[in-house]
């Protein structure tokens, strides 16, 4: 792979903010016609792609995108978050992709991952990578199983909307989120980085949601998962993968957070490949 670049040399906002989102844009040289937009799930912002991915694709002839939902880093409306569902989601995905301008491929992670799903339908886009997402069916069913094998961490993750205030150390959300392979300063400086998440788009995501079948639409599909994921477990990911039609593959030595793992090379690498083959 291509020597990255850090992030903080090349990305830039956009020059003038889409509907008060925060949109982080990095450019390539010999640029291929469609643009990756990365989404961010429960808790994130753009600089969860800022870390790594973005530069890692951009490097290879890829411009990219990210952006913060409302109410997320640094776009407007943390005042309101909680009010805020996925279909407010969806429709700032669908400012940036209007914004971008011409093709897109979306990456979206975990509840990220659910809102690109929703987008599927939309002919701007071109390719579908799905990491860890959130399945079509909802995560009530994974949250009850969540909870009679794994409470601690069950608690855990039910305290994300206060994420702000937090003030132990969620030690089972650490492992979850990363593998051992990940440095205790990284994996403790990126949970630190996490806010609050909207009860309104957690408690809607428990539940079934109506999505098109990238397979049906014509999207080549990849989906990606963390093996022993208890946040996203296999059987739901092979669900999504067979409703799309989509490639996929379980990753050894990741966690749920895979883009900002120590493994992240892996992933990157193992969407370029996809790109490569499958989005023109």
């Amino acid at each position: 792979m291509s020597e990255i670049i850090p992030f903080r040399r090349r990305a830039a906002p956009l020059p003038d903010p889409v509907r008060g989102l925060e949109l982080l844009r990095m450019e390539a040289g010999d640029a291929r016609p469609a643009t990756v937009l990365f989404l961010h799930g429960a808790a994130g912002a753009a600089w969860m792609w800022a870390e790594h991915l973005m530069a890692a694709l951009a490097a290879s002839g890829w411009r990219t995108a990210a952006l913060s939902f409302r109410g997320h880093g640094a776009s407007a409306g943390r005042e309101s978050l909680h009010g805020f569902g996925l279909i407010d989601y969806l429709v700032d995905a669908r400012a940036a992709i209007a914004a971008l301008g011409g093709p897109v491929v979306v990456v979206g992670h975990s509840l990220g991952g659910l809102v690109a799903q929703m987008l599927l339908g939309d002919p701007r886009i071109r390719g579908l990578v799905l990491l860890a997402p959130v399945p079509p069916e909802g995560l009530a069913g994974a949250n009850w199983r969540l909870a009679f094998t794994d409470p601690v961490l069950w608690q855990e993750v039910a305290r994300m909307p206060w994420a702000d205030a937090a003030g132990t150390r969620p030690v089972r959300l650490r492992s979850a989120l990363f593998s051992d392979a990940l440095p205790d300063h990284l994996a403790w400086g990126y949970i630190a980085r996490l806010q609050s998440e909207s009860l309104r788009a957690l408690a809607e995501a428990q539940w079934p949601r109506p999505v098109a079948s990238a397979r049906l639409v014509g999207v080549p599909a990849l989906v990606l998962g963390a093996t022993g994921d208890p946040l996203v477990p296999r059987d739901a990911l092979l669900r999504t993968a067979w409703l799309h039609g989509a490639e996929h593959a379980t990753m050894d030595r990741l966690g749920h957070a895979m883009m900002l793992d120590a493994g992240w090379p892996r992933v990157a690498e193992t969407i370029l490949r996809f790109l490569a083959a499958r989005v023109p």
